[in-house]
């Protein structure tokens, strides 16, 4: 009877690892696809409310931490409902006082924000502050200030702006590096400091220290 003897079997290559051509080539492709991926991610810059310097942040995020000082940032949209207690809100979304809002002591740091109620705060906006109601403002920083035909804005402080577009009352000193335009429903009572102060007929600059 013949006897069966098996012959072992050599392998090429040490068991578990590729040969080094394979792996080079995997390795490759891997890394090809990864940055593929990530060039896919939509990416937005923000500015850190904390130290104020910029960070890339996927653009679809509600938050993230600043790649400088580590602040958590809530990127989020806000609206501040009426008889809410929450009276600070810091944010690189939008924020908005619905009508029938009546709130003091705010301190808000945003993108835009549109006030529709009547509040007091403190209003730090990196582009916009739209106000269509009375609303009294101890210190404001904003792109852009937008005053409504029916709002007031009392300013307690000097406020700074990129711009400002005034269409109902302003009381208070207001610093702008750009052009503050006063339309002809607009009236301003205090001192502005502008590159350009253009005025539409029928608007009201009363020039007084308040």
């Amino acid at each position: 009877m013949l006897e069966f003897r098996p012959e072992p079997l050599v392998a090429s290559s040490v068991s578990g690892l590729l040969p080094e051509g394979e792996r080079d080539r995997r390795v490759a492709l891997t890394s090809f696809h990864s940055k593929e991926k990530e060039s896919h991610i939509p990416m937005r810059e923000v500015v850190c409310y904390e130290c104020g310097k910029t960070s890339s942040v996927p653009a679809a995020a509600l938050s993230a931490n600043c790649l400088h000082c580590h602040a958590h940032l809530n990127m989020a949209d806000e609206e501040i409902r009426p008889g809410s207690e929450r009276l600070t809100i810091r944010t690189l979304g939008d924020v908005t006082v619905p009508s029938e809002t009546t709130l003091s002591r705010l301190s808000v740091v945003c993108r835009n924000m549109e006030i529709n109620g009547r509040v007091s705060g403190s209003f730090r906006c990196t582009r916009a502050l739209v106000v269509n109601e009375s609303v009294q403002i101890d210190n404001l920083q904003a792109g852009r200030l937008v005053v409504a035909r029916d709002a007031e804005v009392m300013l307690a402080k000097p406020a700074q702006v990129g711009a400002a577009n005034i269409y109902g009352r302003l009381t208070g000193v207001l610093r702008s590096d750009g052009v503050v335009k006063i339309y002809g429903t607009g009236e301003v009572t205090g001192l502005i400091f502008a590159a350009d102060v253009v005025m539409e007929p029928g608007a009201v600059y009363n020039r007084e220290n308040v």
